[in-house]
């Protein structure tokens, strides 16, 4: 398989550690360097708000200060890779900022706040999109039941209940939504994601991209869902993933980062601040990714 070189490596290095944003510098130091847990919830405090959610350009695509559930998901995503339990009142205020924002008739949460419109943004981002149920909401239940014992058993059951229906029976082909679906299968007990197993990888052969020649695009390649051999749709792109990888360790920026394939098409002088926010996190993810499959 396809190996990154090392003169590559050091030049990821050197962007993450010269030009990306200190959160994403923190956990490679962390995850590659032994380096401090508590470093990463310091440059992390800085995207959560008082309410508990996270904001303040987490997600790079849209800059308003107020808490999303989109960000909040990352934010907790970023928890849960430095291990971070019950106990840590950062995960304490994030849930309960989840649980405080459950729109109850939707069986969700918006994806966006109303805020979103006051702020320099991507041109998809506009408040009350038509986004499909389980971006981020599938994400964000499996989040829920990471940290379950911050949540009401009751609330958590009848969440699950909807999750599974919706899955079985509206999900949709859209790629954003697969990632969610993936990322919540990995946090259900296992009789209830066998519930939902075969559906997901029904929707992810619709999805994933499997072309090379599509995968300069903005699309859904298979080592977006498939992050190592012990993922759950290795199984579906095993065939794949060599060539995918062997296309990502080709496509490595000459400043050592991985840039990102969609630009925003307004806000010009702003998109190139979030361009270079967006190649540390692709960086860091992307060099992960290539660690996981030695």
């Amino acid at each position: 398989m396809e190996k990154l070189s090392n003169e590559q490596f050091l030049q990821a290095v050197s962007f993450l550690k010269t030009k990306a944003r200190p959160l994403e510098k923190a956990l490679f130091e962390f995850e590659f360097e032994d380096g401090s847990r508590e470093r990463v919830l310091d440059e992390l405090h800085a995207y959560q708000n008082e309410d508990g959610g996270f904001g303040n350009g987490l997600e790079p695509d849209f800059r308003c200060k107020a808490s999303s559930a989109l960000a909040t998901t990352i934010g907790v995503q970023h928890l849960i890779r430095i291990g971070a339990d019950e106990s840590e009142p950062m995960v304490q205020k994030a849930i309960q900022y989840a649980l405080n924002t459950f729109d109850e008739e939707k069986m969700g949460w918006e994806i966006v706040p109303r805020e979103v419109e006051t702020a320099p943004r991507a041109i998809w981002w506009n408040y009350g999109g038509d986004w499909p149920w389980g971006n981020p909401s599938a994400e964000m239940t499996g989040l829920l039941f990471h940290y379950k014992g911050l949540v009401p058993e009751d609330f958590l059951e009848k969440l699950t209940a909807h999750a599974v229906s919706y899955i079985n029976e509206d999900a949709t082909n859209d790629f954003h939504e697969v990632q969610c679906l993936v990322k919540l299968m990995k946090e259900l007990p296992v009789e209830e994601a066998d519930k939902i197993s075969a559906r997901v990888r029904e929707i992810a052969h619709h999805s994933v991209t499997t072309d090379p020649g599509k995968w300069n695009d903005y699309c859904l390649p298979p080592l977006q869902v498939v992050s190592s051999t012990a993922s759950i749709l290795y199984e579906d792109f095993k065939e794949i993933i060599p060539t995918n990888i062997k296309h990502l360790s080709s496509n490595q920026a000459e400043d050592g980062s991985w840039k990102p394939t969609w630009s925003w098409g307004r806000y010009e002088d702003v998109w190139e601040t979030a361009k270079q926010e967006w190649s540390g996190v692709l960086t860091l993810d992307n060099l992960k990714v290539l660690r996981a499959f030695d």
